[in-house]
């Protein structure tokens, strides 16, 4: 009896080895991703053994497994996961993984490094940054998004340029201007302003009230990223002449694909909100060192009172026009996979509140790669053409020696300033 029971034993052990044994073989999946997308290229491995193999363009796999093996599935930018197998047939839903890859800037001589990675401070801003407040000078629309840097614009009037400082000036010297190094593609842009007249502190003797720029050639749709390095580190490849620090601008170029053409057109106006009050009491006279109100060839309003039956004229509320501009652009970019293309032109014209200033600006662009093999061609070329219509002041002026603003404050209100 005990020997019957022992060979009935024996007898199911090995049934149950056999069936055991008949569940390894190969066994079919699909990998796909939590959009229900196929993931090629992903590894499947069974875990703990020495057999693997990767998933197809439509992500399915084909492996040696048995039963109860776990197989291993990880793929790029996805989380790994773990399966049991159980049958023949696996499919596998992968997440995709939430990570941060390292920032990249572009450093002096257009060196592109990790933000991590280096010891001095640099910010950068992106196109559609720099296009949410866009200025027809850039620098204008650095104001308030880059730390340590002060943006002062000249004015408000045309073609107006603006100086810019970055954590403070270095120096106190009368002909430095303590404005940063801007380099353009690689290459060097001077921003500093040239401003004419003999006093060179109060202004009192200065020809126009309105400076602009070098940086305002550049047409700000044309940008593709902006650098801001700050401190002597960041711009000691550059020299002396970076003692104030560097803003690096990269501009567009064309990509690999079908050709793009991109065109935009934005028009915009201006007008003066507030003006000054002028007092209506008093008509035209001044009064000489003996006391005695003189009214003959005066155009100052201290005289006698104005009489009722005289006329008042408002002569600051009609002296000032509404601005226009006009803001058109028009870019086309390509490419392939050997070579790329971009090419702008754009065209600002701006008119501004007081009657005769303007500002039209005018520029092209094109940027252009092409490989042979090892070798790189790179050309870049840049035209610009402005004009601005600007006021006199002071020295600029042959008979009264002030500018527009002051003898339009000071003119009588009883004078029609319109048919002098």
């Amino acid at each position: 009896m005990r020997k019957f029971i022992t060979a009935v034993m024996a007898f199911l052990f090995i049934h149950l080895t056999l069936s055991t044994s008949a569940q390894t073989g190969l066994v079919k999946g699909k990998v796909v991703s939590s959009d229900n997308t196929p993931v090629a290229s992903a590894s499947v491995l069974v875990k703990d053994k020495r057999t693997g193999t990767k998933t197809d363009a439509n992500g399915l796999f084909t492996i040696n497994a048995s039963n109860n093996d776990i197989l291993v599935i990880s793929g790029v930018g996805f989380t790994t996961q773990e399966v049991r197998v159980d049958g023949n047939t696996v499919n596998v839903t992968l997440s995709i993984t939430e990570s941060t890859l390292g920032e990249v800037v572009v450093t002096a001589l257009g060196i592109k490094k990790e933000r991590k990675a280096l010891g001095y401070s640099v910010t950068e801003l992106s196109a559609q940054e720099l296009m949410k407040n866009k200025n027809t000078n850039v620098i204008n629309s650095l104001a308030g998004k880059v730390p340590g840097v002060n943006v002062t614009q000249f004015s408000g009037s045309a073609g107006a340029g603006a100086s810019i400082t970055i954590r403070g000036g270095n120096s106190t010297s009368e002909g430095r201007q303590n404005q940063p190094l801007f380099v353009i593609d690689g290459i060097i842009y001077d921003n500093s302003t040239s401003v004419t007249g003999n006093t060179g502190t109060d202004g009192l003797s200065r020809s126009n009230t309105t400076y602009s720029n070098r940086v305002m050639d550049i047409n700000p749709e044309d940008i593709e990223t902006l650098s801001v390095l700050k401190g002597s580190a960041a711009a000691a490849l550059y020299g002396s002449r970076a003692a104030d620090g560097v803003v690096i601008i990269t501009t567009k170029k064309g990509a690999e694909g079908k050709v793009t053409v991109s065109v935009s057109s934005k028009v915009s106006t201006s007008w003066a909100n507030k003006l000054p009050e002028a007092q209506t009491v008093f008509g035209p006279g001044s009064t000489a060192s003996n006391g005695v109100v003189s009214t003959t060839n005066i155009y100052s309003s201290w005289g006698p009172k104005i009489a009722a039956t005289d006329t008042i004229y408002d002569n600051i509320g009609t002296f000032f026009q509404n601005g226009i501009i006009y803001d058109n652009n028009v870019n086309v970019s390509g490419g392939s996979k050997n070579g790329s293309f971009y090419l702008s032109g754009s065209n600002f014209k701006q008119t501004g509140i007081v009657p005769g200033t303007d500002y039209d600006k005018t520029t092209f662009r094109f940027n252009g790669e092409q490989k042979y093999g090892r070798l790189t061609l790179n050309a870049n070329v840049a035209y610009s053409i402005a004009n601005t219509n600007r006021t006199l002041t002071t020295s600029g002026l042959y008979l009264s020696g002030v500018g527009t603003m002051q003898e339009l404050y000071n003119w009588p209100q009883t004078f029609n300033l319109k048919i002098i």
